[in-house]
């Protein structure tokens, strides 16, 4: 199942289950940073935490390998860490209300859509509450669209770009490509996008609960043609790349990405061509130093 919400022209189009809320996985880092800064508590501490700069394993607040030290590498932990207590509470008040967002919350809503995981079975709709500020909102392409325009027109700071990485940067819950901003979901068998062209107070929503959504996704942005390519001439390097739990195999010009969802524990694996400018930054991949590959977002030392 999928929606879609586009808004552009002052117009709001809509498409599939647009009224049924989806679990948005980490899009919700952008309402943890607009909490942050709504509450006076964005410093530099906060904004290295918030950009993936700390230097954190993706599950942990551990440090990355010497190799991979100094480099943007993308952390569920930081934003662990950044969030203020209680978290759940202040979201509301200070970002949701606020916002009129009535139909984003993290208890799941009677009529959610729920995730679907590789073997066809439904995944279970629970989050842990810990993990919450990195990815455990519930919500609607509408209100997405809210919050979308929200952003187009306050909160610039947040989108200042603070690291390289990937043929594009990093702010703080947001990727930045010339005039877009965006972020995408995946999780628990979901796979979400939120993009945004504030110049033009564009904002396109489109959340799935598969976790082959991502094809999907692809699709509606090059036939949107909202993004240009960032750059190509990136040399390949094979081998088999690995952190903690995650492996990344190059050879022929593709990856294979093997992962255990962070909910289920299901083991996840992607295969797609190598690509260093697709339209979505998931597609992307580099290799920042010398024996590291920067893949899934992650980098991670070259193992074989």
């Amino acid at each position: 199942m999928a929606a879609a919400a586009l808004h552009v022209g002052g117009r709001t189009e809509v498409a599939g289950a647009a009224d049924r809320p989806f679990r948005i996985a980490s899009i919700t880092k952008s309402f943890t940073a607009t909490l942050v800064w709504e509450l006076g508590r964005f410093d530099e501490r906060t904004r290295t935490l918030l950009s993936h700069t700390a230097g954190y394993r993706p599950e942990h607040a551990e440090p990355l390998p010497r190799e991979c030290a100094g480099l943007w590498s993308y952390s569920n932990a930081g934003y662990w860490e950044a969030a203020p207590d209680p978290y759940d509470r202040l979201l509301h008040e200070h970002v949701l209300e606020p916002l009129g967002l009535t139909q984003t919350g993290f208890e799941t809503p009677a009529d959610a859509v729920l995730g679907t995981l590789p073997d066809g079975t439904t995944a279970d709709p629970s989050y842990p509450e810990a993990r919450r500020p990195s990815g455990g909102l519930w919500s609607t392409v509408g209100d997405l669209v809210t919050y979308g325009l929200a952003h187009c027109r306050s909160w610039a700071e947040l989108h200042e770009p603070v690291a390289d990485a990937l043929g594009a940067q990093y702010a703080s819950g947001w990727w930045v490509r010339n005039s877009v901003l965006d972020h995408e979901g995946s999780v628990g068998g979901y796979q979400s996008l939120l993009m945004l062209v504030p110049e033009r107070e564009l904002v396109l929503a489109v959340l799935t609960n598969s976790w082959r959504g991502s094809t999907l996704i692809r699709r509606v942005v090059e036939d949107l043609d909202l993004v240009q390519p960032g750059f190509s001439q990136v040399a390949v390097v094979e081998g088999r790349y690995a952190l903690d739990e995650m492996e990344a195999v190059v050879a022929d010009g593709r990856i294979t990405e093997r992962e255990p969802d962070p909910l289920s524990g299901t083991m996840i694996e992607r295969k797609y061509p190598f690509s260093a400018d697709a339209a979505l930054m998931s597609w992307r991949s580099d290799f920042p130093r010398d024996n590291v590959g920067r893949i899934g977002w992650t980098a991670m030392p070259r193992v074989a």
